[in-house]
């Protein structure tokens, strides 16, 4: 995700965190045994399962506003990783009161509890079996908690949005919820015939078959994370799909409820999303996705979310005026977090470091401020960097810190400066985004592809930047690989203040 910029400290998901190994409580039938073992990721270890792998999710519901009643099912698609005897019990990412469970169209006893839906497998599974899991629920999606007491499925008079990170998904499916499980997704959704609904990937149909209410339809054909998953229903005006292609679609939303010049100030960032994307794959490698696009809506809770394809944005962004930095963060983050994801939530500099610094790359491209000039204007004037915050270990409580916006930039800066060679600077970038393409990777996999593209040890300079605490001792422009300063500083006098500064979205958070 990416956090509250333009003034709200984003990460609603911080909310999130303190997961605990669910004490199951009996839904009807239920007789599943807990607790359940989580996939193990060292920040929140109780969450996904080890035990399976989806393929794809199929998400069939229907949303009533006037009570704020979502119901239907998903039929999750998976392939058993270990073997799976009858009576055992399975585990998925889930919140909502749920109605029935069918494995293999066996019906299968369930219990939810602790933002678990524990299923008693009905049948044997050997390790590699292909098998589905087909979960009725019906509930109010907005009035429901985690264990951690966050609310993320957000409703008011004109619709509803779910776009969180590191949790969204358990509000409205149930999921294996770990960046290291992707999958495909189609997604169906009943609303109202005068409301919009949109979500990942393309719109591949809308009918209406009852009175008063219409049916959308979106395929997300790319493997895509959970937390990347998103559903928005209400009044939107649809923007300038023309700027797309029909290889790519562009596939723009503003909720109508905005302010007219916050509107217009949306527009004139988001509708150059093909342009700003384009740039991205001219530096990077080709747009891993099947199209792009954006949401604007007052409900996003102050921050903006790289949501797969299509993300989501609140207004604040654009209250000042149009703001192509958190446009560029965003996409940057198509790549850097969506295509290529975390292995674990330790891991997050991979995602905001690399999405921060392309916006300073793309204030470079624009002359408003070098990419340099950038890192080291932060680096000698922030006051709102807590230098001892650990980039790859901030923490439950700080899983992604700000400091991995605008320190985690600055240590790429520093990678740049001291590799002083950027035909092999951007060779490292995209080596690393070919390999890790629809995959998951950690910093010590970065690391050792800098190393082995580079021919360098850059071992020193990146536990400088990333891992101690403490204020590095040098500016990201005077940077070495030895981890010292470089003999022929850039300048001794202070950083002049770039053009771009204030726009920066990797910049503009309290916190930050």
């Amino acid at each position: 995700m990416n956090a509250i910029h333009r003034g709200a400290a984003r990460i609603t998901a911080l909310a999130v965190v303190g997961l605990v190994a669910p004490l199951l409580v009996a839904g009807p039938g239920a007789n599943a045994k807990g607790p359940l073992t989580g996939i193990g990721d060292p920040v929140f270890p109780n969450i996904g399962s080890p035990l399976y792998d989806v393929s794809n999710y199929s998400i069939d519901l229907k949303y009533e506003p006037s009570s704020g009643r979502l119901s239907g099912t998903t039929t999750v698609t998976a392939k058993a990783k270990k073997d799976l005897q009858a009576g055992s019990a399975i585990g998925f990412d889930f919140l909502l009161q749920t109605q029935s469970v069918l494995i293999e169209n066996k019906p299968a006893k369930y219990a939810l509890g602790n933002d678990k839906l524990a299923v008693t497998m009905p049948l044997n599974l050997k390790t590699g079996d292909q098998f589905t899991a087909v979960v009725a629920y019906n509930d109010i999606p907005s009035r429901v908690a985690n264990a951690a007491g966050a609310r993320n499925f957000v409703e008011n008079a004109n619709g509803a949005l779910i776009s969180s990170e590191p949790f969204s998904a358990e509000w409205w499916y149930p999921s294996n919820d770990h960046p290291t499980d992707k999958a495909t997704y189609a997604v169906s959704v009943l609303a109202p015939a005068d409301m919009d609904v949109l979500s990942n990937g393309v719109e591949t149909s809308v009918t209406q078959n009852i009175p008063g209410w219409k049916r959308h339809n979106w395929l997300s054909k790319s493997p895509q994370i959970t937390y990347a998953s998103y559903l928005a229903i209400g009044k939107y005006e649809r923007g300038g799909q023309n700027s797309g292609s029909p290889n790519r679609p562009n596939i723009t939303a503003y909720a109508k409820d905005l302010d007219p010049t916050v509107r217009a100030n949306a527009k004139s960032s988001i509708e150059r999303t093909p342009e700003i994307t384009d740039w991205l794959a001219s530096v990077l490698t080709p747009y891993p996705f099947e199209s792009t696009g954006g949401v604007v809506d007052a409900k996003m809770g102050g921050y903006a979310l790289e949501t797969q394809t299509i993300p989501t944005y609140t207004d604040g962004f654009f209250k000042r005026g149009k703001n192509d930095s958190v446009v560029v963060h965003e996409m940057a983050h198509q790549w850097f977090g969506d295509s290529t994801s975390v292995a674990t939530w330790k891991d997050g500099w991979l995602n905001e470091g690399f999405a921060s610094y392309m916006e300073y790359l793309w204030s470079e491209k624009n002359g408003t401020g070098t990419a340099a000039e950038i890192a080291d204007y932060g680096y000698e004037t922030s006051t709102r960097i807590d230098w001892n915050v650990v980039l790859t270990d901030p923490g439950p409580a700080k899983v992604l810190p700000a400091e991995l916006y605008s320190r985690g930039a600055m240590a790429i800066q520093a990678f740049r400066s001291a590799l002083g060679d950027d035909d092999m600077f951007f060779r490292v970038l995209r080596e690393w985004l070919t390999k890790t393409k629809f995959s998951n990777g950690k910093v010590s996999d970065f690391i050792d592809t800098a190393n082995a593209v580079t021919g360098r040890s850059t071992n020193l300079l990146f536990k400088t930047w990333l891992t101690d605490k403490g204020k590095p001792a040098y500016r990201p422009s005077e940077a070495t690989f030895d981890g010292s300063r470089s003999p022929a500083p850039r300048t001794m006098a202070p950083t002049a203040k770039p053009k771009v500064w204030d726009d920066l979205y990797a910049v503009a958070t309290k916190r930050q």
